[in-house]
C-alpha cells in the first residue's frame, strides 16, 4: 500500500528523520572519567547540541576547562569520535570532538571490589577507611528497609572527598562532602561511594574515615 502525504506532513516526517539521524550513531559504553579541553591558547571550543559540526553550539569552553565524560559515539556524519561532556561547575553539557579533549587515561582509575558492610551485634553503625586518588572510587554495600534512616559521616586528609549514596535502582539519593542523614524510600542494597569531587580528580587524593549508620 502506498501512502500519500500532504506537503505539510511530508515536511514534518523529513525533519523528524533528520533529527533522529543525529542520535542514531553508534553509542559506546558509558564512561566515568574526567577530561581536559585542549586546543590553542586563547581559542574557544564549541560545545554542540549533537555530535556533528553542523549542530548548533549552545555553549563553549576554553583550553584547560575540566569536564566529566558522560558517553561517546562514533559519528556517522564525519566518522569521528565525539564525547558528551558535563561541566561540573556550571552544569552545562553537550558534545565535543575527541581531538579537542585530553582524557585522564594516562592514570586510569583503579578498580576496587565493593565491600559489604555488616554491623557488630548491638550496633547500628560501622566505620570503614581507605584512600582514593584521581578517578578512583570505593563502594560500600549495605541492605536496608524502606522507612529506615541512613546517616553518613566522613573525615579525611583532603577537602575534596565526596560521598554518594545510591538507591537500589542505582539512582543517586545524596551527593555531598558533609554529614548526611535521610529516610530511605525503598528496601534493598544501597551503595555508599567515596570519591574525589570530579572537578579536582586530576590532582587530588585523600585518606578517609567513613561512618555509616542505619536506624
Amino acid at each position: 500500500m502506498k501512502l500519500a502525504l500532504t506537503p505539510g506532513i511530508a515536511k514534518f516526517v523529513t525533519s523528524a528523520a533528520l533529527a533522529l539521524s543525529f542520535v542514531a550513531l553508534s553509542p559506546l559504553a558509558a564512561l566515568a572519567e574526567m577530561a581536559t579541553l585542549s586546543a590553542s591558547p586563547g581559542s574557544r571550543i564549541n560545545v554542540r547540541d549533537q555530535p556533528s559540526t553542523s549542530s548548533p553550539a549552545r555553549h563553549y569552553g576554553v583550553p584547560g576547562d575540566r569536564v566529566e565524560i558522560i558517553t561517546s559515539v562514533n559519528s556517522s556524519f564525519d566518522g569521528r569520535l565525539w564525547y558528551q561532556v558535563l561541566f561540573p561547575r556550571t552544569g552545562a553539557r553537550g558534545w565535543v570532538r575527541s581531538d579537542l579533549l585530553r582524557l585522564d587515561s594516562a592514570t586510569p582509575p583503579s578498580s576496587f571490589e565493593p565491600q559489604r558492610i555488616s554491623f557488630a551485634p548491638g550496633s547500628s553503625a560501622a566505620t570503614v577507611g581507605g584512600r582514593v586518588q584521581g578517578g578512583q572510587v570505593r563502594d560500600y554495600i549495605l541492605n536496608a528497609r524502606a522507612g529506615q534512616t541512613m546517616s553518613t559521616s566522613i573525615t579525611g586528609t583532603s577537602p575534596f572527598l565526596q560521598v554518594m549514596v545510591m538507591l537500589p535502582n542505582s539512582r543517586t539519593l545524596y551527593t555531598g562532602s558533609g554529614n548526611w542523614s535521610g529516610v530511605l524510600p525503598a528496601s534493598g542494597d544501597y551503595y555508599v561511594r567515596v570519591r574525589i569531587v570530579p572537578e579536582e580528580q586530576a590532582n587530588a587524593s585523600g585518606e578517609y574515615s567513613l561512618t555509616i549508620g542505619i536506624r
